[in-house]
């Protein structure tokens, strides 16, 4: 008997060997939400083969999403996986970096690499009709002459667009998208290139072209038949699918002077132990990745993002290109109308010197240049010496007084205490991030915060030459700040563009613009200034009331003492 039990228990102990470990790996796999951004059908296949790979290597199961950018890039900024769990994401180099810039906090644990190119970046083409341009000109003839010469063919490209009667018609998938719009917007921009729909009075000083989404439209890859069947001019597309079309006769494609990252794997932050172990096995999984285990659509495999110093330079372009730096404030500067001002140009060269010692978006304002000036400085001394520095933002009803004091005579001292006003005291003024149809948003690049619940300006102007500033202007109109954080201002108001799906209507390719006035509200440090300055007033009241009653004021006879 004993021996017969000593037997079975080594039979339990094998089969729980063999069994029971494999059962106890399937109980405790973890869920994960897998998040796939906007794909198509060849990258759905290939997001399947990857989850069917990491769920084979790693004790984990996938609740997969797909999305598209907006939603996609929302999820990413409000995930909480302290509470939700992991999040694992597939997402598109744009729509990273603007997740990051409104607070995403994310880790990236890997990049693909391209089937046909073997590479982790690729570029981005412009794809227009071989009878593009339509009418026989000069520049369609070079055009068609300079085929395979980069530089010269962007070149030609340009004439075309400039020469044009009518604009030319571009079309996208989404504002998000790298490729599709992003890419393309910098290069409108750098070349003077506006998408309008109604013609600006007068002669406009750039290149004019009409942007807009079609009907139906999902992927990059949709554009190409409307651009084959001349349904619009031009688009733009990534690496891949001008590869797809590259034998096509009735397309060419013009590579702009860009090039982006694949996409990226991303799991978002914070880390517990348990989802920090689970990005770890998922990383080193990825690292063993072989050629074979995807080799789907674009994508041959994945690799560990971090391990690509390639891959890494071009996410840091694309974030640097995606920067979005404040555009020039113009301000001029004069003394004061007022008779015997006492300003002389000393003065006023301290205060230019002020504006380039701030390092801000202000730039001195030049009559044979700008058009226009956004801001109006005038300078006057005081009583005490001091100067006395009026800042109006034009057209938008803000006027700012400044009591300036400096070391006698010292202009170095004068430029040095204005350049601190502009950086501590003096209202700013931002633009409203073109790219959200979701809510209006300013991108924060300001060290002081405006709470919620406050009201700010924003005013409506109209470009006419972007470099020169000059612009026509709407009148003001009140807005509510909704949501404050490090990365943003959220605002609402009844002044932005809207379309018929009650969405804002922002067109990033136009010409038209949305201004913020941003007001600064007292400080901590002004608040006690200020209440100590009423402190010391009232006790000056108290100590005038004191000596009027007590030394200054006669006394009232006493009628005792007299009769006395």
């Amino acid at each position: 008997m004993a021996q017969r039990r000593l037997i079975y228990l080594w039979v339990l102990a094998l089969l729980w060997c063999v069994i029971g470990p494999g059962t106890a790996v399937a109980q405790q796999r973890t869920p994960i939400q897998f998040l796939s951004v906007a794909p198509d059908a060849d990258t759905r296949l290939a997001d399947q083969k990857l989850l069917d790979y990491l769920r084979h290597k790693v004790a984990i199961t996938f609740e997969k999403q797909e999305m598209e950018y907006e939603t996609a890039i929302k999820t990413l900024v409000d995930w909480d996986s302290g509470k939700q769990g992991p999040l694992l994401a597939r997402v598109t180099p744009y729509a990273y970096v603007v997740a990051e810039m409104l607070g995403a906090d994310m880790e990236i644990v890997g990049t693909y690499l391209n089937k046909k190119s073997n590479s982790v970046t690729h570029g981005t083409y412009f794809v227009v009709h071989k009878e593009f341009g339509y009418e026989k000109t000069e520049a369609l003839e070079d055009f068609a002459r300079h085929m395979g010469n980069q530089e010269a063919q962007t070149n030609d490209f340009i004439k075309i667009l400039k020469q044009r009667e009518t604009p030319a018609r571009f079309i996208y998938h989404s504002k998000f998208s790298t490729s599709s719009h992003f890419l393309p917007s910098l290069y409108f921009k750098q070349q003077g290139i506006f998408s309008l729909f109604t013609q600006p009075k007068g002669k406009q000083k750039f290149i004019t072209i009409h942007s807009l989404v079609p009907d139906g439209i999902a992927t990059a890859s949709d554009l190409i038949p409307i651009i084959k069947g001349r349904q619009a001019d031009f688009s733009a597309v990534r690496e891949s699918v001008k590869n797809q079309f590259d034998t096509d006769p009735d397309l060419k494609f013009i590579q702009l002077p860009y090039s982006t990252p694949n996409d990226l794997l991303v799991m978002v932050k914070p880390f517990n132990k348990l989802i920090s172990q689970i990005k770890d096995q998922i990383l080193e999984t990825i690292r063993k990745m072989e050629a074979t285990d995807i080799n789907e659509g674009d994508i041959l495999k994945w690799e560990d993002f971090n391990a690509s110093p390639k891959a890494r330079k071009s996410l840091a372009n694309l974030r640097h290109m995606a920067k979005t730096t404040p555009h020039p404030v113009v301000v001029n500067i004069r003394k004061s109308q007022k008779e015997n001002s006492g300003i002389d140009e000393k003065h006023l060269e301290a205060a230019r010197q002020a504006v380039r010692f701030s390092g801000t978006e202000m730039i001195l304002f030049d009559e044979d240049y700008h058009s226009a000036f956004d801001v109006l400085w005038t300078l006057e001394t005081r009583h005490d010496r001091s100067i006395l520095l009026t800042s109006t933002i034009m057209d938008s009803g803000l006027t700012q007084e400044f009591s300036v004091s400096y070391r006698n005579e010292d202009m170095e001292n004068l430029a040095s205490r204005i350049s601190w006003v502009i950086d501590h005291k003096m209202h700013r003024i931002r633009y409203v991030w073109p790219f959200d149809d979701e809510s209006a948003r300013v991108l924060r690049d300001v060290d002081f915060q405006i709470p919620v619940g406050q009201q700010l300006k924003v005013q409506k102007i109209t470009w006419t030459d972007f470099n020169t500033n000059e612009y026509t202007v709407d009148t003001p109109f009140d807005v509510e700040v909704t949501q404050s954080d490090f990365h943003s201002f959220q605002l609402k108001g009844k002044g932005f563009p809207q379309k018929e799906d009650g969405k804002l209507g922002f067109e990033p390719l136009g010409n038209v613009a949305y201004r913020v006035f941003l007001e600064r509200t007292p400080n901590a440090g002004d608040t006690y200034k200020i209440t100590t300055k009423i402190l010391i007033g009232l006790l000056g009241l108290a100590a005038l009331f004191t000596l009027v009653e007590v030394i200054i004021k006669p006394k009232t006879p006493d009628p005792l003492k007299e009769k006395s």
